[in-house]
């Protein structure tokens, strides 16, 4: 399992590795086997963790004459039934990433002792739910699509002090399109609240090219924390199936993140084996005439020329090898050296 604490602190030095978390939210519908077949669906799948959306007391959400209020109320899991989620989950090798709407959901989180809290954009002003998370030492996802800044000011202000947090950026719209996702706010809130900020995922089920262009983009813009919704399939029809991929996809989803990410490469600078080689290409200092022993060397001696002649001296020491006195016959096209110069003229 990947070590969370690598995603949730802001470094100068981004890790180059992605998280990925496998959002399986409402799309269950209440079917527990259901549920227990898309996480075992999700095991070597390249997925890091899986994110459960728990509810335990749909009056402690929302008020009993809301118009989602009776679906909702058949999709509710049992502590008990809960437990057997998790425990399956820990067997497949999946960190649990744990998002309550409530607060009854949010205290048997972290009871459970799971791996991640989250918290949804719409319980962005729950002061209960806040203060309880504030306390808590599992690292925190905060959602905040659609939040404003004075939200998240809010937010923020009651999660004071608590450091181990990452922000989730996603507009919460079945499927987002291209137009609306606005890639440019996650460097913005990480600049602003001083917290890494992952991507959460919300493009057409079926866009692949758009789903793709947008990792990758959200990558480059910092974001480390990536979150995609599933389905176990597409045979019937099911909340979120329009912003998901099939679980059974989430290895070649893998795959395409991890392309991104190594097509990046590492934040330190540094060359690779085969740039290293196309530096023997660059042009070399060579003599643009025969120049015997005793010359001193002016500009109009110095040609740059590609050569298969190499080198022990590079293009940047050009200022320094002029006015240098020559102590052996250098031949026109030939590459100067160290060799050539009378070492007692002072050479740095």
């Amino acid at each position: 399992m990947v070590d969370l604490k690598t995603y949730f602190s802001l470094r100068e030095e981004k890790p180059a590795s992605i998280y990925r978390i496998a959002e399986t939210a409402y799309n269950h519908e209440g079917s527990l086997p259901y549920m227990l077949q898309m996480i075992d669906a999700l095991k070597l799948s390249g997925a890091d963790a899986v994110k459960l959306h728990i509810m335990l007391e749909l009056d402690a959400y929302m008020t009993v004459n809301h118009s989602l209020f009776a679906r909702l109320q058949q999709w509710l899991f049992t502590r008990e039934q809960w437990r057997e989620v998790f425990e399956r989950c820990r067997r497949n090798g999946l960190a649990i990433v744990g998002l309550a709407d409530e607060l009854p959901g949010l205290e048997f989180l972290i009871e459970e002792k799971v791996d991640v809290l989250a918290i949804h954009a719409a319980s962005l002003h729950d002061a209960y739910m806040l203060r309880k998370l504030s306390r808590a030492d599992q690292p925190l996802l905060v959602g905040v699509g659609g939040a404003t800044l004075t939200d998240v000011e809010y937010t923020m202000r009651f999660l004071s002090p608590k450091k181990n947090i990452v922000f989730m950026y996603g507009i919460q719209q079945y499927p987002t399109p291209p137009s609306s996702l606005q890639l440019q706010k996650i460097p913005m809130y990480e600049r602003l609240f001083n917290v890494p900020v992952g991507y959460a995922d919300h493009t057409a089920a079926h866009a692949e090219n758009e789903r793709y262009l947008a990792y990758a983009s959200a990558y480059g813009l910092g974001a480390r924390v990536f979150e995609q919704h599933v389905t176990l399939d597409f045979d019937n029809k099911r909340i979120d199936d329009d912003s998901a991929i099939a679980a059974k996809s989430f290895v070649q989803f893998t795959e395409k993140t991890n392309l991104i990410s190594l097509m990046c490469g590492s934040p330190v600078f540094e060359l690779k084996e085969d740039e290293k080689k196309y530096v023997h290409s660059r042009k070399q200092m060579v003599a643009a005439r025969d120049l015997p022993a005793g010359a001193i060397i002016t500009e109009k001696d110095i040609q740059f020329r590609r050569t298969e002649q190499w080198s022990d001296m590079a293009p940047k020491d050009f200022e320094q090898l002029i006015g240098k006195t020559i102590k052996q016959q250098v031949a026109a096209g030939e590459t100067f050296s160290r060799d050539h110069l009378d070492m007692e003229d002072s050479y740095e």
